[in-house]
């Protein structure tokens, strides 16, 4: 026994600080959207600091719950992460009180910000927000808003915007930002939101028109397209966010790794001008801020789940 223990007590030492193996990425939505175009620039950076690969894996459904799901029953070793959003991390777990993981998770880095942006399709022949919302009094409950799944944050933007405007879209759920941006541009939904970085290739394509931006002040790239606050919906002024996030009782010194690799990437060259071609902010790298914004997030969201009384199923 006490040779067999001298044996296995060297391998034990020997094993190398983490991480000492590729680490997994979880995208809790679909290839193409907001976090799965910012999770894929993080995660080059990563990989290069952290000396391992940093490898993607979208698993989309149920509004973001199952990918979420999967990182915070995996093992809270450090190679399993997920890239939260508001949808994740603020949404989820006002809309889903008894899935309790959702609120499991660990911050560990605040990594970028983005506002929304509000389009509608070409068909519609509406070039600003008065003109779709005369359109949608004209024909209440026909029009369709899509969104990134129930209980996302573009559902809840939306139903801020019905509220505020008085108006009724039928909506309609998707498996992501993708498939709901792409069925505006075909024409069959008249509106969604999305952060930026989805969408701007459409708009410069003239297959989407943008209405408005939820910003506090314009944003150079659409220089013309009002703020929430200029269109008359200032409860709109809201920054979508994204994080990177651990499984429960992570160990503090892996965290502390991988925040301190996250601020070294967020202040990257490449990943800065990535993130600015996209029109993301780059985050400070703080869990701390993360978890605040999180916190904030889950009381906004909770208000608006409360007054317009939202239920899923």
């Amino acid at each position: 026994m006490l040779a067999l223990l001298a044996l296995v007590l060297p391998l034990t030492a020997m094993a190398g600080p983490y991480p000492d193996k590729p680490v997994t990425l979880v995208v809790p939505f679909e290839a193409g959207g907001s976090t799965d175009v910012s999770a894929r620039v993080v995660a080059k950076a990563l990989s290069e600091i952290l000396r391992q690969p940093v490898i993607v894996m979208n698993q989309p459904g149920a509004g973001g719950r199952i990918g979420t799901r999967r990182v915070a029953t995996a093992d809270a070793d450090g190679y399993t992460l997920l890239w939260g959003s508001g949808s994740t991390l603020a949404v989820a777990p006002i809309l889903y009180p008894d899935q309790t993981y959702l609120t499991t998770l660990v911050p560990v880095s605040l990594g970028a910000l983005q506002p929304f942006l509000f389009v509608t399709s070409p068909e519609t022949g509406a070039r600003t927000v008065a003109d779709l919302v005369a359109l949608a009094r004209q024909k209440p409950d026909i029009l369709n808003f899509a969104s990134a799944g129930v209980g996302s944050s573009n559902h809840l933007l939306g139903e801020i915007f019905m509220s505020a405007t008085g108006t009724k879209f039928v909506h309609v759920p998707y498996k992501g930002s993708t498939s709901a941006r792409d069925a505006v541009i075909r024409g069959d939904a008249q509106l969604m939101d999305e952060v930026l970085a989805p969408l701007m290739a459409q708009i410069k394509a003239g297959q989407l028109v943008p209405l408005l931006v939820t910003s506090e002040t314009r944003i150079p790239s659409l220089s013309d397209v009002p703020t929430a606050k200029e269109a008359g919906l200032p409860d709109l002024s809201i920054t979508g966010f994204f994080g990177l996030m651990a499984p429960p009782k992570t160990p503090s010194e892996v965290v502390a790794t991988l925040n301190a690799a996250m601020r070294k990437a967020l202040d990257s060259p490449d990943l800065r001008k990535s993130f600015e071609t996209m029109s993301f902010d780059v985050g400070n790298g703080s869990a701390e801020d993360l978890a605040t914004i999180i916190a904030q997030g889950r009381e906004r969201y909770g208000r608006i789940v409360a007054d317009r009384n939202i239920r899923v199923e």
